[in-house]
């Protein structure tokens, strides 16, 4: 755009007018943009986001230091724009969505993650090779060994940030984020869950038009938009009736069969499931086990069937090839960091990969694209349980599934600067 280049835009780096920090517990931050300013451009970024931490450790691999954030929202006084629930666990499959090579040298470096994987010449052996940052005992600005921060773009969080050229205050009066932050030790933020952490003071930066001129010109062809808000709900899949890993749940198929009420009178376009174990499970010797609590666990033999309205999505109940269900997220939701056994249970891909039993199944993601107005929406899920002694029987174990779905919105600005979001039909 030419007003980057005219002195018509300004960078604005925004404290937070609340922060309670959390110092080993919940804490929260909550920005107010200056209605003074004419408008703000939508290339919002919260920057400064990480911990201090008692002893150097590694961030969560695969969220990285964006694993403080629990839950975002975007607001204009009391109308809520925007926002992600359970922020990261979506956050943890946004961050496998890209390639290997975008994982490993642009956006591990902005999140502080571990993700991208490369060939290791010595042994031919597949793991991170690239440097990890690391959350440290000394502030931002020591001048010795500073601790890594993580740096976002509010657009991939906000998707509404991406349907309008800008945010005039004279239509969004009171904006406002708000970023709910958790650095409980179960929350595993870091790779060790024993050292005590606290968050560091985030700063919101964001870009200002000042030329009235330019903005009024702009307003005039500001009349709506239409994007696509992440929502969110959850199901349990209960532990299996047969037994918690004994003999008696071999071979037995465990049937689920849930309604999602959170996205019915509402249009669906894709769906994706998280199917996270508990946090206990993915810690050993007060170590986080591969990526931590945020994947999504594999299980054996599953199947998944998407009731819509009274109708079966699939031709048939059957997802069970692990090939096809990696299929089906890459031709829905594009390219996906992977790595040897990411999606499967029980394979030995201990020759070929890095930390290969803890990495096993870490990144079993479902889904689909339903791509119609919710009326009724139930999951039919199938598993087989197998007899495991291991820590986390992931075949018998309970799973909170985190279901997060795309519903259309849309924005109508009318002249008098007032405005109404309301869901496409």
């Amino acid at each position: 755009m030419s007003y980057y280049s005219d002195s018509n835009v300004k960078s604005r780096y925004i404290d937070p007018r609340i922060y309670v920090p959390a110092n080993n517990s919940t804490g929260r931050c909550t920005f107010e943009l200056d209605a003074s300013e004419a408008a703000y451009l939508p290339n919002m970024r919260l920057t400064n986001i990480g911990v201090t931490i008692a002893a150097k450790t590694p961030y969560n691999k695969q969220v990285g230091a964006l694993s403080i954030i629990r839950n975002i929202r975007l607001m204009d006084g009391k109308v809520l724009l925007s926002q992600v629930n359970e922020f990261r666990f979506h956050r943890g499959f946004v961050n496998v969505n890209k390639p290997n090579s975008v994982c490993e040298a642009v956006s591990s470096t902005l999140e502080c993650s571990a993700l991208g994987f490369s060939t290791r010449g010595t042994d031919f052996k597949v793991g991170r090779i690239a440097e990890v940052l690391e959350a440290d005992v000394n502030d931002v600005d020591d001048v010795t060994t500073p601790t890594n921060a993580a740096w976002l773009d509010l657009r991939e969080v906000f998707p509404m940030l991406n349907s309008v050229s800008h945010l005039p205050t004279a239509v969004f009066k009171n904006l406002r984020l708000e970023v709910e932050l958790d650095t409980r030790s179960g929350s595993q933020v870091a790779t060790s869950v024993i050292q005590a952490m606290e968050s560091l003071r985030p700063v919101l930066v964001v870009d200002v038009l000042e030329n009235p001129a330019i903005v009024d010109k702009m307003n005039a062809g500001l009349n709506g938009a239409s994007w696509l808000e992440v929502e969110h709900d959850q199901f349990l899949i209960p532990t299996h009736p047969s037994g918690n890993g004994t003999g008696a749940s071999q071979g037995i198929v465990q049937n689920v069969n849930v309604k999602l009420n959170g996205f019915t009178n509402k249009r669906l376009e894709r769906l994706l499931l998280v199917k996270a174990i508990s946090p206990g499970l993915e810690t050993s010797a007060g170590g986080v086990l591969g990526l931590g609590m945020y994947s999504s666990q594999a299980c054996f033999r599953q199947s998944l069937q998407y009731r819509v309205n009274g109708r079966n999505l699939l031709p048939a109940l059957d997802t069970k090839g692990n090939n096809r269900r990696l299929a089906m997220i890459v031709d829905n939701f594009g390219d996906c960091f992977s790595y040897i056994g990411s999606n499967q249970y029980g394979s030995d891909n201990t020759l070929e990969l890095d930390d290969a039993r803890n990495l096993l199944g870490q990144l079993d993601y479902m889904g689909t694209y339903i791509g119609e107005y919710i009326n009724d929406l139930q999951l039919i899920y199938q598993r087989t349980g197998l007899e495991d002694t291991t820590l986390k029987r992931p075949t018998t174990e309970q799973l909170t599934v985190h279901c997060y779905g795309e519903t259309r919105k849309i924005i109508t600005i009318n002249r008098g600067g007032t405005y109404r979001i309301s869901y496409a039909q």
